[in-house]
């Protein structure tokens, strides 16, 4: 670590010289041009202006028919850290459409540029941050708040749709991730967003427990059938207590609730003590697996409302 002066020049403006290693390393002279971006706590981060301008961040993956989920994972991960262009080779014409729809219904602001039967070129078209965090963060709330209601509904809506509801904030999800690892690189974004680092780390956090949720709630859909709900008051009852926990986890952390966000920590035990109950009045049942695994997603679902009041404390 070097220790400078700041110094002033032109009567007014206050200066700190380069380190001469570093100039001549990146080729700076007079008149080359720096970015300088500066986080919250006061670090500046100091880069040559043309580094890497005319590189693109690409990466390449290989498809194979044994390898489809492997390679998708692969794609996600790159999106995630931020890679502006993903060049697909595939085997086959049906692995390179397997990958490149389940892809695109993933992601946000990616499309193909350029295509053949055996390769793919998906480009991000939209620069960041174009969806801020919080209007993500508000819309998975929307989804995942609708599919944990849908869940135990009497009124189902298709499946099809909450399984669309589900992709949708797996997709806001890997978004969040994006945009914060490029907040993590380019401290302007947090500044755009008018918010900083911690929230940010916030917001990731929260995204991920609800992603989490919607999990959950989407097998108690697919588990559930209204006729040996109705039959078993007792576990309605529970259910409608979990989400209650739940919903009001996700409004104190909007509201930056702290009292109400340790009341709801505290409503923890309930939540395991009468599980245990239940599943033992429900032993002797016809469905007692499926209602087993109905208590079991349940109960995640409400202590998941806990990590976020944990939230809401840690971050508030």
């Amino acid at each position: 670590m070097e220790i400078r002066k700041i110094q002033k020049t032109g009567g007014s403006t206050l200066v700190v010289s380069l380190p001469k290693a570093w100039c001549q390393n990146f080729n700076l002279k007079v008149g080359s041009k720096v970015s300088l971006n500066y986080n919250d706590s006061g670090a500046i981060i100091l880069e040559p202006f043309d580094k890497g301008k005319d590189v693109k961040e690409s990466a390449t993956i290989d498809v194979t028919a044994s390898t489809l989920e492997n390679s998708l994972r692969l794609m996600l991960s790159r999106y995630i850290r931020g890679y502006k262009e993903i060049v697909v080779r595939a085997d086959s014409k049906s692995s390179l459409g397997y990958v490149i729809k389940n892809f695109l219904d993933l992601t946000v602001g990616f499309e193909v540029v350029s295509e053949n039967e055996r390769m793919a070129i998906l480009e991000d078209i939209v620069s960041l941050p174009t969806l801020t965090f919080e209007k993500a963060i508000r819309r998975i709330d929307t989804l995942v708040r609708s599919l944990v209601k849908e869940s135990v509904s009497r009124d189902k809506i298709p499946g099809d749709y909450i399984l669309s509801k589900d992709t949708e904030v797996d997709k806001f999800n890997l978004y969040i991730q994006r945009l914060y690892n490029e907040s993590l690189k380019n401290y302007t974004i947090l500044q755009m967003n008018k918010i900083k680092t911690e929230e940010a780390l916030s917001y990731l956090l929260f995204s991920r427990i609800m992603e989490r949720v919607a999990d959950h709630a989407t097998r108690i859909y697919i588990i559930a059938k209204q006729e040996f709900l109705d039959k078993n008051p007792g576990i309605m009852k529970y259910i409608n207590d979990a989400i209650d926990i739940f919903e009001k986890s996700v409004e104190a952390y909007f509201k930056r609730n702290i009292d109400e966000a340790n009341e709801l920590i505290s409503r923890k035990d309930y939540i395991k003590k009468e599980r245990d109950l239940l599943k033992e009045e429900i032993k002797l049942s016809s469905n007692a697996v499926e209602l087993e695994e109905i208590l079991e997603d349940i109960e995640r679902i409400a202590l998941y409302g806990t990590d976020i009041c944990e939230l809401t404390i840690d971050y508030n």
